[in-house]
């Protein structure tokens, strides 16, 4: 059954940078597939304790994809996971040196990467942060500032300026 008692208050000043890692932005990231980009993104976080297996966390991200793209257009492709190796939710956020192909409605390559993984036993949480990731995408000037930083802490800045929640 559906909850659809409202947000606490705690939910409604989140961010999405709560989600992050300060080494979790990876700007003009080069590797030649998503599985690398995934691989660079997973080994990040695992350098900061948030991961405990990253070669099994990286491949269940990949099988995931491999049963359907998560490109969802725009040049976005936003690969998830829960996996018992992983504590809490958490985001990581790459832009690509060099546009991949991969399948989306729109036929547009990929050059954002933005992971999202997070324990098998807190869906709803991960739900909540695929959400607003969603309502973000579809704004051209949320992606187009991920585009224009070329250091981590300008990525970093203009993730953290869009990714406020409003509910």
């Amino acid at each position: 059954m559906l909850d659809t008692r409202p947000f606490p208050r705690y939910f409604r000043s989140m961010k999405l940078t709560d989600y992050t890692i300060s080494q979790g932005f990876l700007p003009r990231l080069d590797c030649g597939d998503l599985a690398g980009a995934v691989s660079f993104l997973v080994e990040r976080l695992a350098r900061e304790g948030e991961v405990a297996d990253p070669a099994g966390l990286a491949g269940e991200v990949m099988h995931r994809e491999k049963e359907g793209s998560r490109a969802i257009g725009g040049g976005l492709v936003s690969p998830h996971a829960r996996f018992a190796g992983v504590a809490r939710v958490r985001v990581g956020v790459a832009t690509l040196a060099r546009p991949l192909d991969i399948p989306a409605e729109d036929d547009r390559p990929v050059d954002i990467v933005i992971l999202l993984v997070g324990p098998p036993n807190d869906p709803r949480q991960m739900l909540r942060v695929l959400a607003r990731l969603a309502r973000l995408v579809r704004q051209d000037s949320f992606l187009e500032g991920l585009r224009k930083a070329d250091t981590a802490e300008l990525l970093r800045a203009a993730f953290d300026r869009a990714g406020e929640f409003n509910y």
